[in-house]
């Protein structure tokens, strides 16, 4: 008979027993591997009718004993990755990246008011302040951006940011000499704030195109989370029905679509707007022959 044992401990025991089942969940591979790494097996090996001395046929039989463990305990570490990667995204939409979290006091949000600023090249924001804090998106071009007290830093295309209420904001400016800058901002504005106050009146005439104002009816919020969501070719994004959401349309043409409510069609540069989280909705590409981009600002 040429049938082989296996010797060792619980933890090899019980290893040679997920190796034959094939209960390589990513726990499981995890577990599995922990065992190879912290308990390594002291495998021996009788080939029952020969007698133990034989230590040529013992070698052969234990590099390649050695080789299938090594082999079984790669894959393990790949399941576990992989485990481990689809667990850090649980929370995200489908298709979907974190751009950015701002978090900031409680607040009772009567409205998002929206701006969709374009400057020239080389163009200066005028120092100026938030009495409410304002979440948005490059959409072009690049921005130098300096809170008071931090050190300045580049905001690029396809980059979120946060302005917090009260701080001095110093720089918002076109980083380039040559080329347009577009960033949108979403003002989360309790009743009365002011979209944003400047410490001396502007020198340069500022092109602000106004987006529809969002009516939030004074619900507390105190996170915005953004999401950056790339489309295929007639792909979907659900939106997520139980946070009010908006919206920009960042890249081609897509239908928002809700229950109970007319479908509506978005180009690059439109924004969107879920104040209520009861409505199921939908987002469709559009088009059969390019991709598109939509980031969305849950509010939490």
């Amino acid at each position: 008979m040429n049938s082989k044992q296996y010797e060792g401990g619980p933890a090899n025991s019980d290893f040679v027993n997920r190796l034959q089942t094939r209960r390589f969940t990513g726990a499981g591979a995890a577990a599995v591997l922990n065992s190879i790494l912290s308990n390594p097996p002291a495998i021996r090996t009788r080939v029952s009718g020969q007698p133990n001395s034989n230590q040529s046929k013992r070698k052969s039989d234990m590099k390649k004993n050695l080789k299938y463990l090594r082999t079984i305990a790669v894959a393990a570490t790949f399941t576990a990755a992989a485990a481990l990667s689809v667990a850090a995204n649980v929370d995200s939409p489908e298709n979907s990246t974190k751009l950015l979290t701002a978090t900031f006091e409680p607040r009772s949000v009567v409205q998002v008011e929206v701006g969709d600023f374009h400057f020239k090249p080389g163009q200066v924001a005028p120092i100026h302040t938030h009495t409410a804090p304002a979440v948005g998106y490059v959409a072009k071009g690049e921005i130098i951006y300096q809170i008071e007290g931090e050190k300045p830093r580049i905001l690029r295309a396809g980059d979120a940011f946060y302005e917090p209420a009260g701080p001095r904001i110093l720089r918002f400016d076109n980083a380039s000499a040559t080329e347009e800058a577009i960033f949108l901002d979403f003002n989360l504005e309790q009743a009365g704030e002011p979209f944003i106050v400047f410490e001396n009146p502007p020198t340069e005439a500022i092109d602000r195109r106004a987006l529809p104002t969002v009516d939030l009816g004074g619900r507390s919020v105190d996170q915005v989370d953004i999401y950056t969501s790339d489309l295929p070719r007639n792909g979907t994004l659900t939106l997520d029905d139980r946070t009010p959401t908006l919206g920009l349309v960042a890249e081609g043409v897509v239908e928002l679509r809700v229950d109970g409510k007319t479908t509506q069609r978005i180009a690059a540069g439109g924004s969107f707007a879920l104040p209520s989280a009861d409505k199921r909705a939908t987002i469709v590409n559009a088009s059969s022959e390019v991709s598109a981009k939509v980031i969305t600002f849950y509010l939490r």
